[in-house]
């Protein structure tokens, strides 16, 4: 999986409009997000890792506000 595939998940996942469709998105966006930051060949690239840190923050708020209302 390349860096674009998880960028494109989570994208989707912010976006979704449909509430039913919306788990499942933030669902699969995570998991590229924790994948890629497996898969990442330098652990001091602190720039893309912030990034990924904070598509994951985005996603869990996004997750949070979908259960309060």
């Amino acid at each position: 999986m390349n860096d674009l595939d998880w960028q494109n998940l989570y994208r989707v996942a912010m976006t979704e409009p449909d509430p039913a469709k919306l788990s499942g998105r933030i669902e699969a966006a995570r998991k590229a997000i924790r994948n890629r930051l497996e898969d990442m060949d330098d652990p001091r690239d602190s720039r893309e890792r912030q990034q990924l840190q904070n598509a994951l923050y985005a996603l869990e708020t996004l997750l949070a506000r979908k259960r309060s209302a």
